[in-house]
């Protein structure tokens, strides 16, 4: 009979791994369990915003393991950077991509399709693919962007992280030459399309 009276008094040891394990799985609950509601939104800064490249992005929850981002960048070098390069670096881009996270959203690594949109003045040569090429000449034109970015976030705090991205795929460009400095035209409009890396990126990150 002791035996039994032994038995129902550990029976509360032995539920409360299973019960553990079971919210472990269940990453909603398991930040109830640990850290009050759920992480429901993310706002984020490019750490290249010292460098005047300003990049800021937005992320939301859709699902446990599923986010839904919104992404602008913005780079405003008319002139270009002395000592660097002398034509102009100028273009806005606007990217929306929906995220998996495989262990929790907003947390570790993540693969997301993405697609973009942006208007550009600027040389070809200051991209890797052609670095070295166009020196006396650049672009004016627009492109739209289609391809994976994949990325790890670190969490650092409950509120703070850091997360590190790079994305590529296709771009389709549309654009106009012109020869620096007088700015007269090479080549009227056209096109090209390329596979290329295009978005990359070391976030900070505030999240509630």
């Amino acid at each position: 009979m002791r035996s039994y009276k032994i038995l129902f008094l550990l029976l509360p040891l032995l539920i409360l791994p299973v019960n553990a394990y079971s919210s472990d799985k269940d990453s909603l609950r398991n930040e109830r369990l640990f850290g009050g509601e759920p992480v429901r939104t993310a706002v984020k800064l490019n750490a290249a915003v010292v460098l005047g490249i300003v990049n800021p992005s937005v992320e939301f929850r859709a699902h446990e393991n599923i986010t839904v981002a919104l992404e602008g960048l913005g780079v405003f070098y008319p002139k270009g950077v002395k000592g660097v390069f002398d034509g102009p670096a100028v273009a806005a881009m606007t990217f929306i991509e929906g995220r998996y996270y495989p262990k929790q959203a907003f947390r570790g690594f993540f693969a997301a399709p993405n697609i973009g949109f942006a208007v550009w003045d600027l040389s070809k040569g200051l991209h890797p693919s052609y670095w070295g090429t166009y020196s006396d000449m650049y672009q004016i034109g627009v492109n739209f962007m289609a391809g994976i970015t994949i990325g790890y976030s670190f969490t650092l705090t409950k509120h703070w992280g850091i997360e590190i991205s790079a994305g590529g795929g296709c771009q389709i460009g549309f654009y106009e030459g012109h020869y620096k400095p007088d700015g007269s035209l090479y080549v009227d409009w056209n096109g090209s399309t390329e596979w290329i890396p295009y978005k990359a990126a070391v976030n900070i990150v505030y999240k509630w």
